[in-house]
């Protein structure tokens, strides 16, 4: 992301004027934006005009506009970037107020204007500017007799998986070959992971599996009774949850994030679009591995 100008204070409010040179930079606007944000770009309208004795004819017109955010979407296939919002710029053919489309495609500078440039902001825009920031991910699932690899970039998942093992039974007559077959899907995992990481690129790898029993938790209050406790080792969270319509459990989201962080936690923000971050929402979005059992959080509502 080419920063083009910065203007704001941290945690306060203020605007950067950027410009997206390749698609892995539309994603981080993606993520940047947020509603009742604002953004100002050139774009083109489609505006009526009146020709004499013939009637209306349509024309598009180019002008700058500024809208206020109530909706984002990212194209991937499309490298486009679609803001829609009301209009809060004074102009001749769009009237305050009026709904307009916004659409960002690489090289189109354009001003984000926030009220308040929190952390997980500051964390993005950092990101988006510096490349050598954002290292990349390997996440390695396992159960019993089957694991999958999935590499995460920036803007690029791949699936590598799965991995197969047929294991005995651990109880009974095949309980001799339990151990072995076990020791066998091991390597076969290993074997993978080493194929398929590039550990010159990746910087940073997420092995899960199902442990212990009570040390981990979903849902905002399983988690938020962890947090009180001091007990979250690592914060699982969805990016959705940043994107809330109402800016207080937004904020309840960020200050969490800042304070897991503060207390030695490790915080991983999943993507919705991704596949991991869409089976994280199916569970409330929002997860904690835990540094010590905590056994009454099964009496507790979800």
């Amino acid at each position: 992301m080419k920063i083009i100008r910065k203007d704001f204070v941290g945690n306060g409010p203020g605007s950067v004027t950027m410009e997206a040179e390749d698609s892995d930079d539309l994603w981080y606007a993606y993520n940047l934006i947020a509603p009742a944000d604002t953004v100002m770009a050139l774009t083109f309208r489609k505006v009526q005009r009146e020709l004499r004795g013939v009637g209306r004819d349509a024309e598009r017109v180019r002008l700058k506009l500024e809208v206020q955010v109530e909706e984002v979407d990212y194209d991937k296939d499309g490298s486009v970037l679609r803001i829609r919002g009301k209009n809060i710029l004074e102009n001749e053919h769009v009237k305050i107020g009026a709904f307009h489309t916004l659409e960002l495609d690489l090289k189109r500078p354009f001003v984000l204007r926030k009220e308040n440039w929190d952390s997980l902001a500051l964390d993005t825009l950092k990101q988006a500017s510096n490349p050598a920031a954002s290292a990349d991910l390997a996440v390695l699932l396992m159960d019993e007799g089957q694991a999958n690899i999935f590499l995460v970039g920036r803007s690029v998942k791949r699936s590598r998986g799965p991995i197969k093992t047929s294991i005995s039974r651990k109880h009974g007559p095949g309980i001799a070959g339990y151990e072995s077959t076990l020791k066998k899907f091991f390597e076969n995992v290993l074997h993978a992971f080493v194929k398929h990481v590039d550990f010159s690129v990746v910087r940073c790898a997420v092995i899960a599996s199902p442990g212990e029993q009570d040390r981990a938790c979903y849902g905002p209050k399983h988690v938020e009774f962890a947090h009180e406790r001091m007990a979250i080792q690592t914060l699982l969270i969805t990016d959705e949850l940043f994107r809330n319509s109402d800016v207080k459990v937004r904020k309840k989201y960020v200050n969490l994030v800042e304070s897991v962080k503060d207390f030695g936690g490790e915080v991983f923000i999943f993507s919705s679009r991704h596949v991991s971050g869409i089976q994280l929402a199916q569970h409330t979005g929002i997860a904690a591995i835990l540094r010590f059992p905590l056994p009454d959080l099964e009496n507790l509502e979800m």
